[in-house]
């Protein structure tokens, strides 16, 4: 495909080649284990079953696809110094890479939204967030991502290509995504980002009030105080959830501005490394959950006891 034969040539030597292979095979291993491990916890305990799992759930889902799908490639093709699949693979790759990132972002926006109603607004919490609407709202943001993703990329088109130093398949040339459409989904995430940036804050105030006791408000005649340890508690572990996820993204988002705003030639060194940081994120999310939630953590020790006996 002529497309496939645009790729920008791999100006990396064997020791980086070999560096960026072995972390790919890490973090994929990684990912799938700590999702795996996640999962498995999330199906053999019932209690596990809370509104706030079940956004940590959707979370390590998109992770472990991207994880299996897409990962393994993308070490192989780092490995070969090319890409060995094919054109038509190459853009269900970027796609999947591309959906991963959207889908989290929407993920850690709507759980935002409720810690926001659970905490400030507690009296809507029990009507707006349900088991049911919670699941709904979850597979509603993952349809509606996946639609408008998929007809971005058919009606545009979007053409994804293999580069060797951001080690993916990606949009390189702008000429496939019209500055409209690029300036409405960097706006989408920009407000998103808004959006979960105000709903944390406001909780995080609050949590503060509430430790110092100044916060008498989160507390009402409805029992909503014997609530409130676990609901500051799941806010604790999906507010780190989001920051851990905002280190990761921090780097390639910095080159992303330089390279596609500011027009500056970043060094390959950085487009790789932006790359294997914001892939971390796939594995450190259970890392997160298993140390801070307590739950999570026996249930995920008993799982490794059991495997280890056998």
């Amino acid at each position: 495909m002529e497309i496939m034969s645009q790729n920008t040539q791999d100006t990396r030597n064997e020791p980086t080649v070999t560096i960026h292979t072995v972390t790919w095979v890490l973090t994929t291993v990684l990912s799938v284990a700590g999702n795996s491990l996640v999962c498995i916890a999330f199906y053999r305990n019932r209690r596990l079953r809370t509104i706030t799992n079940f956004y940590i759930l959707s979370l390590v889902v998109i992770d472990m696809i991207v994880a299996t799908l897409a990962y393994p490639f993308d070490t192989i093709a780092s490995a070969l110094r090319k890409w060995p699949f094919g054109f038509n693979f190459c853009q269900f790759n970027g796609f999947v890479s591309h959906f991963w990132t959207i889908v989290s972002i929407n993920i850690l926006a709507l759980t935002a939204v409720n810690r926001y109603f659970c905490i400030i607004k507690p009296r809507f919490c029990t009507t707006l967030f349900t088991k049911k609407k919670t699941i709904l709202s979850i597979i509603f943001v993952w349809v509606i991502t996946f639609a408008a993703g998929l007809a971005v990329t058919i009606v545009t088109p979007v053409l994804f290509r293999w580069h060797p130093h951001y080690l993916f398949c990606q949009i390189r040339s702008s000429e496939t995504l019209p500055a409209s459409t690029s300036s409405a989904l960097t706006g989408f995430v920009f407000l998103l980002i808004f959006l979960t940036l105000f709903c944390y804050g406001n909780v995080y105030r609050a949590i503060i009030r509430h430790n110092s006791a100044v916060f008498p408000s989160l507390q009402d005649a409805n029992g909503q105080g014997n609530m409130i340890a676990h609901e500051i508690q799941a806010s604790r572990v999906l507010l780190a959830a989001v920051i851990t996820f905002s280190i990761c993204w921090i780097p390639g988002t910095i080159v992303s501005t330089l390279e596609r705003i500011a027009q500056v030639a970043v060094p390959s060194f950085w487009q790789s490394f932006d790359t294997l940081v914001f892939a971390c994120s796939s594995w450190i999310n259970p890392i997160i959950y298993g140390v801070m939630n307590r739950a999570m953590r026996k249930e995920i020790l008993k799982l490794l006891r059991s495997r280890k006996e056998n």
